[in-house]
């Protein structure tokens, strides 16, 4: 399969998703607020307890996984911070920037890339690597969009328990524990996991229609940078530096180098983050993937 056919294959159904949401939500009479806490206390729960309570990889890796995984997150959320606050940005619009540029789509556009860049034998690294920053971007994400309503303490205190994170608790603890999950709960979490998506990407068209085209500003072009240069980059060279190499030194640059996850729009509706700039920085860098990702890809062939 050839790089133009993976991403017609990968980001032409999320394009999609997205054009039926901004088409069709607001003629039926769809606000995007009636669907963020389906996404963030429903459907986001179900999709991490599906994905932690699956069987574990290899023990021996995944700990430098992690490490050069979450690096790259503390990476980006630093250089957005940093590069917000020297531009004056207000604390809301940083959080905003922050959140974006620390959470990747490291879920259904990463692991398929990877797989395509580096075959079947690199999904078990990639896997370990979603799963990471996907639970470590949602507990960060909920600390940082709760902060301006509950102060630091709160937020830190929010983030523990929220639904995702209790999700994923308890599905470590089944999962470390070798328990069987009943049946009827395995499958209807999985149901339930799998609408997450479609619902996610239904949601930023109705907020795209809603608020129209994106407007480039200075703290998106500090997310594009942060997310799409700083991470995989800073990612790639922790991950080195810990004996990682060949295939899971890619799988590491790859999934670091993924646009913000969508999920990062739920988490700014439901806590009134600045959701418009959110939609434009969700827009905006996953257009400017389109050129860094390729590129991403050719670096990391064997």
């Amino acid at each position: 399969m050839s790089t133009v056919a993976l991403f017609v294959d990968v980001l032409g159904p999320v394009v999609l998703l997205v054009a039926i949401g901004a088409i069709a939500g607001p003629r039926l009479g769809i606000s995007p607020a009636s669907l963020s806490p389906l996404a963030y206390w429903v459907l986001g729960p179900a999709f991490v307890f599906d994905l932690f309570a699956a069987d574990g990889v290899e023990a021996g890796t995944v700990g430098r996984l992690a490490v050069a995984g979450l690096a790259g997150m503390a990476a980006a959320i630093t250089v957005a911070a940093v590069g917000n606050r020297l531009i004056g940005s207000s604390p809301s619009i940083t959080s905003a920037s922050v959140i974006t540029s620390g959470y990747g789509n490291v879920g259904n556009a990463g692991l398929a890339m990877t797989v395509f860049a580096l075959g079947d034998e690199a999904l078990a690294a990639a896997g370990v690597l979603m799963l990471v920053i996907n639970i470590a971007g949602i507990t960060f994400g909920v600390g940082v969009a709760s902060r301006h309503e509950a102060g630091l303490g709160g937020a830190i205190g929010r983030a523990l328990v929220t639904p995702m994170t209790l999700a994923a608790a308890l599905a470590i603890a089944i999962n470390l524990l070798d328990l069987d999950t009943p049946v009827v709960v395995e499958r209807s979490a999985g149901l339930l996991a799998g609408a997450l998506i479609p619902v996610m990407l239904f949601t930023l068209g109705l907020q795209l229609a809603i608020t129209g085209r994106p407007r480039l500003s200075a703290d998106i072009g500090i997310t594009a940078v942060a997310k799409l240069a700083v991470a995989p980059l800073a990612a790639t060279g922790v991950a080195f530096l810990l004996g990682l190499n060949d295939t899971l030194l890619g799988a590491v640059a790859i999934q670091s180098a993924m646009p913000p996850a969508v999920f990062t729009l739920v988490l700014a509706m439901e806590h009134d983050l600045e959701p418009d700039r959110v939609t434009a920085a969700l827009v905006t860098v996953t257009v400017a993937s389109l050129v860094t990702i390729p590129i991403v890809l050719l670096l990391t062939q064997p």
